[in-house]
């Protein structure tokens, strides 16, 4: 009887490290979610395997957030391709750690020149503006839940997981308990968690062919 496959893809470590892997920056390519299931397909028929489905976890903005719409319309596109289960945790943006200290130095600065500390605030925010610090929330938990709720369901025989957190290795372990395999599928090895490497059954990495494919560059924005 041949192996059931099932993919666990943090989408977010697959585009950072992937880009990382080639060099460049996670904002110069977008993720093809068809070419990362053709991926699956193949990992499993080269093992005489049966490739289920692949499960795609990824974090959202707030309605009110002004990116909330295309982002939107882009998880949209996701959930229609076939082989794909989408499972979405939340983004919370928070101020940089440095912006008050910078802004405290500019203040003092202002008030040692004898300046006005607003009118040089307003003209420091007039040609800079911080970028917010965004964080998943909630996505390792919904891995950690499906990996071993569907492992105790029997639905895979092999999970095969691109994701680096070792906040994932209990997960894996009692998945494996189980009596299932996990694979461990990455962009570099030296992305993943010490943790993960040495639980898992086996860790592949993408070759830069595969990258290519699935990480096309993105187009550029013309006014």
């Amino acid at each position: 009887m041949s192996a059931t496959h099932a993919g666990f893809i943090d989408a977010g470590f697959l585009r950072a490290e992937g880009a990382r892997a080639l060099g460049e920056s996670p904002r110069n390519f977008r993720l093809d979610a068809e070419a990362v299931v053709n991926w699956f397909k193949r990992l499993a028929r080269s093992g005489d395997g049966r490739f289920l489905r692949a499960y795609w976890y990824d974090a959202k903005f707030d309605y009110d957030h002004n990116h909330s719409e295309g982002q939107r319309r882009f998880f949209t596109a996701i959930a229609q391709i076939p082989g794909i289960q989408l499972r979405l945790g939340h983004i919370v943006e928070n101020r940089p750690w440095f912006e008050q200290g910078i802004r405290d130095a500019l203040r003092y600065t202002a008030e040692g020149l004898g300046m006005d500390p607003a009118q040089m605030m307003n003209e420091f925010d007039r040609h800079w503006a911080f970028r917010p610090e965004r964080k998943q929330k909630g996505v390792d938990t919904l891995v950690a839940l499906d990996l071993v709720r569907l492992a105790g369901r029997g639905v895979y025989d092999t999970a095969v997981l691109i994701s680096g957190d070792r906040d994932l290795a209990e997960p894996i372990r009692t998945a494996q308990d189980l009596g299932t395999q996990l694979i461990v599928a990455t962009p570099d090895r030296w992305s993943v968690a010490r943790e993960l490497t040495e639980l898992a059954d086996e860790v592949i990495e993408f070759d830069e062919e595969d990258l290519h494919r699935i990480l096309p560059r993105r187009l550029p924005a013309y006014s």
